[in-house]
């Protein structure tokens, strides 16, 4: 939740806002009536309000870029570019493999995160034991992949909450990148909504989307 009032200057600006409002408000109500006037007083309070609302706060706090820029006790060996891959979905496909590799097939550690996909009423009530083993699987699957593509990577079931999970890993790995797997769009689950945007908003790394096919998960 945000503090309305944060500092001194926070406290100055919005008595110099009000008093502006007022000014505003009775000159405007001078020159027609009184009741335009409050009118015009209770418009600029509520657009002065919405942009206050609505400008970068300062005091929020960004866990994922914390998390990035941490002290990492299994970060990647020196000298190789380490990727993390959210596995939404099992991994496939050949854009995805050239995406991974990059440049440099032998300078790359790959971490695959696969989250716990649940429904609403799963997680609300801790019912997650068949999301779990579905998470299970696809990691498995997913490395069986990498393997296969001579990737090196290694893996672990996140957190049913894909934020958590994300910035679990990456205070713990690092990345030089990130790479969520999805599966089509109209199979996006509740904890996948937004996830993407929250990445690219607070990470200073490449954030990467891949769309792979209709497998299930």
């Amino acid at each position: 939740m945000r503090v309305p009032v944060r500092s001194e200057p926070d406290a100055f600006r919005l008595t110099v806002a009000g008093a502006l409002a007022v000014a505003v408000a009775v000159l405007v109500g001078w020159l027609t009536k009184p009741l335009v006037g409050a009118a015009v007083f209770v418009v600029v309070l509520i657009l002065a309000a919405i942009a206050y609302l609505r400008a970068a706060n300062p005091d929020r706090r960004t866990p994922l870029r914390e998390a990035s820029v941490a002290v990492h006790p299994h970060g990647a060996a020196p000298g190789k570019r380490h990727v993390l891959v959210v596995a939404n979905e099992t991994l496939s496909g050949a854009a995805l493999c050239e995406r991974i590799l990059g440049d440099d097939h032998e300078r790359v550690e790959v971490d695959v995160l696969a989250p716990v996909l649940t429904s609403r009423l799963h997680q609300g009530v801790s019912d997650i034991d068949r999301e779990l083993e579905h998470a299970r699987a696809r990691l498995e699957r997913s490395l069986a992949w990498a393997h296969e593509q001579g990737i090196v990577a290694r893996g672990e079931v996140g957190d049913p909450s894909a934020t958590s999970a994300i910035e679990d890993e990456l205070r713990d790995f690092g990345a030089d990148e990130v790479i969520v797997v999805t599966h089509p769009r109209e199979r996006e689950t509740w904890q996948e909504h937004g996830e993407l945007e929250r990445l690219r908003r607070e990470l200073d790394i490449p954030v990467t989307h891949v769309v792979v096919g209709d497998g299930g998960s």
